[in-house]
Parts: structure tokens; C-alpha cells; sequence
């Protein structure tokens, strides 16, 4: 039986990861998609331009199946710290994306960044 630390650690290993300086540096037909609660975002913000996909939802509102979504479509996700960010960067592969990173440090690193 798998733990929570088991599955966040083996979705680390299989979701890329990029630095703050990289994403603010090319954001030009990228996906960024906040995966935190909503009340997350009205207490602490997001970044500019970031959909707002909770983790608990991803499956239900993105698909590459969808004639609106390219499975080449570059996307970022992002969460407090990186572990939710690293399990909805794997179920995205999972689903069939293939261009898919999730931001190291997450929203707290981007906060201290972007200061």
C-alpha cells in the first residue's frame, strides 16, 4: 500500500520541474494553471494569468480530447509549495498531455521571486 508521501515523491520523479526565472522569462502560449483551493487565492493571490483548476478537478476540466486542447499544449502547474502541483502534473501525463512541468517551490517561491 502506497502512502501520500509515496505517491507526491512519485510524481516528482516524473513531472519536470521549472524555476521561477524561467517561466517569467517565456510565457507565450503556455498553459499556467493554479491548482489551490480558490480560498487559497483570495487569501494569498495567484499569479497573473493563471487558470484556477483545483487538483480535486483537473480530470473533470481538462482533457486532450477536447477539440479546444492540444496534448502538445505547454503547461505549468502550480500549487503552495509543489506536491499538489507535482500529482495534477501526473495525472495530466496520465491523461495524455505531453508537455507538462510543474513550478519548483511553487506559489511561495513565486512570491519571494517576484518581491
Amino acid at each position: 500500500m502506497k502512502t501520500l508521501a509515496d505517491l507526491i515523491k512519485e510524481a516528482h520523479m516524473v513531472v519536470p520541474t521549472i524555476k521561477c526565472e524561467e517561466l517569467a522569462a517565456n510565457t507565450d502560449g503556455l498553459m499556467l494553471i493554479d491548482v489551490r483551493e480558490s480560498s487559497e487565492l483570495e487569501e494569498t493571490g495567484s499569479i497573473d494569468g493563471a487558470l484556477n483548476i483545483p487538483r480535486g478537478l483537473i480530470e473533470m476540466k481538462l482533457s486532450p480530447n477536447d477539440e479546444s486542447m492540444d496534448v502538445n499544449t505547454p503547461i505549468v502547474v502550480f500549487c503552495g509549495g509543489g506536491s499538489r502541483a507535482a500529482l495534477a502534473g501526473s495525472t495530466l501525463l496520465d491523461l495524455g498531455f505531453k508537455n507538462v512541468k510543474s513550478l519548483e517551490g511553487g506559489f511561495r517561491e513565486w512570491k519571494d521571486f517576484s518581491k
